[in-house]
């Protein structure tokens, strides 16, 4: 965005759809007016350093992992709210000049770098060593697959956490691939950008009604405070607020005004069921840059979803195929249960006649650096060939949303399944022999409702539905 253009009288768009919100929660303190108008009046400036410690050890990795903790973001907003813009800043330490630099460096089309918008997933991380010092990496995501595995095999070793940002695209056009790296990509937060002179707008509500439906925890960054007008801004934080401590979102929103509240949050509620920490930053002055990064440094992974035993056999959610030169068929993804080793045999699967083949792990790639296992929580790409030579396979047959499991787990494809909904906005009525689209993991598929324990369905209504 042009730090020189200024914002149109109707920049903020109206609440009068915000649901009513509840009585002031407990810490409704530091959402009032008088304390908004300070904050206004005497939020620093603080510029992040561009030098990580070259120095720090090599990371202590979780128990049973070959890499250190890492804490999954999806950065989720509006189109030109500055996800991209941020996300830049913090993993290459750098400031944005204004006019697009920060944001280049993690496109990886030439039609984004055009039009400045993001279209497709991408994952981008940072580190932090025991010190809480950022490491960064200034490699783009255009650059030749060569660099990049050297940058990010530098911030592995050199961090005693990572921080993994998914980048999510804004647009409308875009809602389905946002709603795929939501589901598929199993984050441990969700990341609201929201653009101060913009204002909560429709796409906002939409994503954000998704991660409270997906049950992500989450945390909001304003951003181009810089260049936002006080009145616009202070409209936009009332109309965040009013949003967060609905009865859908039940959230109690904290602005983070100072480094103590860092400590507040992380120490009353870390996995930020309840809290949604508020943060105020300018990727072109470094307002709170600093501030933000300190607390990313800090907050875990969670574990609520990752809950699974090892005794339950290993899982594997495949997510993208590749066809390698001289290596054969690699598959990407998330492991979601147990742990994946090199040499063990698996069954892959279901195929299109519901069939499962064995294949066997023959190495394992994380964060761009070769491990002997992943576990739970931790993505992977992995390169597999088939036990039995007559069951060998095209890539082509390969397809995002299928699995690698314990020959022991015996797995069955199906075809119908039962499944509690609940309609957070359609236009329409839904009734029998309606088709959406499923999303489940990393599975995006068309499917016929055949029947359903209401008549019909419009918005708001809970139902168990057959498909």
């Amino acid at each position: 965005a042009d730090p020189q253009e200024r914002i149109p009288q109707s920049s903020a768009p109206s609440a009068d759809a915000i649901p009513h919100a509840p009585p002031p929660v407990a810490d409704a303190a530091h959402d009032s007016d008088d304390e908004l108008d300070e904050l206004l009046d005497t939020h620093g400036v603080s510029k992040e350093t561009t030098d990580g410690d070259a120095g720090a050890p090599s990371a202590s990795a979780t128990p049973g992992s070959a890499l250190p903790p890492d804490v999954r973001m999806a950065v989720i907003g509006n189109v030109d709210s500055g996800k991209s813009t941020l996300i830049g800043v913090l993993t290459g330490g750098e400031l944005d000049d204004g006019r697009g630099s920060a944001r280049k460096r993690v496109f990886r089309h030439n039609h984004e770098r055009a039009n400045g918008r993001t279209s497709c997933a991408g994952q981008h991380i940072m580190g932090f060593t025991k010190e809480h010092a950022p490491v960064h990496q200034h490699v783009p995501a255009s650059a030749a697959p060569k660099a990049k595995t050297k940058a990010w095999s530098t911030v592995v070793q050199q961090s005693s956490n990572i921080v993994t940002f998914i980048d999510l695209a804004g647009h409308e056009r875009y809602l389905k691939t946002t709603i795929a790296g939501l589901t598929g990509s199993f984050p441990d937060y969700a990341v609201i950008i929201v653009g101060a002179n913009m204002g909560v707008s429709k796409m906002t509500k939409e994503h954000l009604a998704v991660a409270i439906a997906l049950e992500i925890p989450i945390l909001v960054v304003v951003t181009k405070v810089d260049m936002c007008p006080e009145k616009v801004l202070r409209h936009t934080l009332k109309q965040l607020f009013k949003i967060l401590r609905s009865p859908v979102c039940n959230k109690m929103p904290r602005l983070m005004k100072k480094d103590e509240d860092n400590d507040q949050v992380l120490s009353t509620d870390a996995d930020l069921i309840r809290i949604c920490p508020v943060f105020l930053v300018s990727a072109v002055e470094g307002t709170n840059i600093a501030r933000l990064t300190d607390f990313l440094a800090r907050v875990q992974p969670r574990g609520s979803w990752r809950q699974g035993s090892t005794t339950h056999g290993t899982e594997f959610e495949i997510d993208e195929t590749f066809a390698v030169h001289g290596v054969g068929i690699v598959v990407s993804g998330t492991v979601t249960a147990g742990r994946l080793n090199v040499n063990d045999t698996l069954a892959m699967g279901p195929f299109s006649d519901g069939s499962f083949r064995q294949v066997l792990v023959r190495s394992i790639h994380a964060k761009r650096i070769p491990v002997e296992h992943v576990t739970e929580g931790e993505s992977a790409s992995c390169s597999i060939r088939f036990v039995k030579r007559k069951e060998q396979v095209e890539r082509r047959l390969i397809r995002r949303g299928m699995v690698l499991v314990s020959l022991d787990k015996q797995p069955e494809p199906v075809s119908e399944f039962e499944a509690q909904i609940l309609v957070l906005h359609h236009p329409t009525t839904i009734k029998t022999r309606y088709q959406p689209v499923v999303h489940c993991g990393n599975i995006r598929q068309t499917a016929t409702i055949e029947s359903m324990s209401l008549d019909r369905l419009r918005t708001g209504d809970r139902a168990k539905i057959r498909f």
